[in-house]
C-alpha cells in the first residue's frame, strides 16, 4: 500500500495524470479554470515558504544568479518566442500569438527549483533566480504585455492585480508560515501541496483548450515546433556551450532549466482572465505544459549522457 501511495503521489505521475484527466474532461473543467488563480495562489504560497532572504547575504549571492536569470527567461527565451510567434501567427491564429505572448512574459515556472534539485543542479541560483524573477515580474511582465499586445487588449491595472493576487500576497503569507512552530508542519505537506495543486492548474489548461488540440491540429503542430526549438534545441545548444566555457555542472543544469521553463500555470490564468471567451489564447499554455514535462525526462537524460562523456 505504502508503494502505491508512493506512485501516485510521484511529481510524474501528478503531471502526466493532469494532462489525461485534463483531455479527457474537455470544456467539464470551466469550474477549475474558474478558480485557477486561487489554486496558483495557494501552489505559490508553498514554494516559496522554503525561500528565506537571509540566503540574499551578501548581496553578491542575489545579484548574479538574478542578473544571470533575468538575461536568460525574459530576455533570451522571452525573444525567441515572440519573435517566432510574430513570425508564425501574427495574422489569421492571431490568438496563438497572444498565448505566447503570454508565455514569454511569465516569470519562470517554480518548477525549475525542485526538478534542478533532481538533476543535481546549483540550488542556490535555482531559488535565488525563481523567487527573484518572480519579483521582478510584479514590474517586467505587465510592460512586456502592454508592448506587445497593447492597453486594448491587457488591462494594467488588472494584470497588476493578477501579479499582486499570484506573487505579492503569497509571498507574504509564506513568511508568517515560515514561523518556527508552523514550518515543520508546512515542510511535512509542501510537496504534497504544490503537486496537487498544479494538477488542478494543469487539469483545466489542457481541457480547456482539448477541443482546439483534436479541431486544429496544424495549429498545434506549430505551436509546438515553436514550443520545441525555444526549449529543446536551444535549451541544448546552451547546455553545451557552457560545457565548453568551463562552466561549472550545477550552474548549467540550473540556469539550462531557468531558461527553458515558464510558468505555464501563469500564462493560463492570465488568459482565462482575459481572454475567457477564446479558447485558443489558453492553448500554447497548455502546449508548454505538456512540453515541460517532457523536456525533464530528455533533460536528465542529456545531462547523464554530457557526464558520462566528461
Amino acid at each position: 500500500m505504502k508503494q502505491f501511495l508512493q506512485v501516485i503521489n510521484h511529481r510524474d505521475f501528478v503531471l502526466v495524470l493532469a494532462l489525461v484527466v485534463g483531455f479527457i474532461l474537455g470544456e467539464r473543467t470551466q469550474p477549475l479554470a474558474e478558480i485557477s488563480i486561487w489554486t496558483l495562489a495557494l501552489v505559490m504560497v508553498f514554494s516559496t515558504t522554503g525561500f528565506s532572504f537571509r540566503s540574499w547575504i551578501p548581496l553578491k549571492n542575489a545579484l548574479i544568479p538574478f542578473a544571470i536569470s533575468a538575461l536568460l527567461n525574459f530576455g533570451l527565451f522571452g525573444v525567441v518566442i515572440i519573435s517566432l510567434s510574430w513570425l508564425f501567427f501574427q495574422d489569421a491564429y492571431f490568438s496563438f500569438y497572444v498565448g505566447l505572448v503570454l508565455v514569454a512574459a511569465a516569470p519562470p515556472g517554480p518548477s525549475v527549483v525542485p526538478f534542478s534539485a533532481l538533476i543535481n543542479g546549483d540550488n542556490n541560483f535555482a531559488v535565488t533566480g525563481v523567487f527573484g524573477l518572480h519579483l521582478l515580474a510584479m514590474l517586467l511582465t505587465p510592460a512586456i504585455l502592454l508592448v506587445f499586445l497593447g492597453q486594448a487588449l491587457i488591462n494594467p491595472v488588472k494584470i497588476f492585480q493578477i501579479m499582486a493576487q499570484l506573487i505579492l500576497t503569497p509571498l507574504i503569507i509564506s513568511r508568517i508560515l515560515r514561523h518556527p512552530r508552523i514550518l515543520p508542519k508546512v515542510e511535512s505537506i509542501r510537496n504534497t501541496v504544490i503537486k496537487w495543486g498544479f494538477f488542478l492548474v494543469i487539469v483545466p489548461i489542457v481541457g480547456m483548450s482539448a477541443p482546439v488540440f483534436f479541431d486544429e491540429p496544424m495549429s498545434v503542430l506549430k505551436i509546438s515546433g515553436v514550443v520545441f526549438f525555444a526549449m529543446f534545441i536551444m535549451g541544448s545548444v546552451y547546455h553545451y556551450a557552457m560545457i565548453k566555457m568551463g562552466r561549472d555542472r550545477g550552474f548549467i543544469i540550473s540556469s539550462t532549466l531557468m531558461m527553458v521553463i515558464k510558468s505555464s500555470a501563469f500564462a493560463a490564468v492570465a488568459a482565462f482572465t482575459f481572454f475567457s471567451d477564446d479558447a485558443r489564447v489558453a492553448l500554447p499554455a497548455a502546449v508548454v505544459s505538456v512540453f515541460v514535462t517532457l523536456f525533464i525526462i530528455f533533460y536528465a537524460m542529456l545531462v547523464r549522457y554530457s557526464d558520462r562523456k566528461s
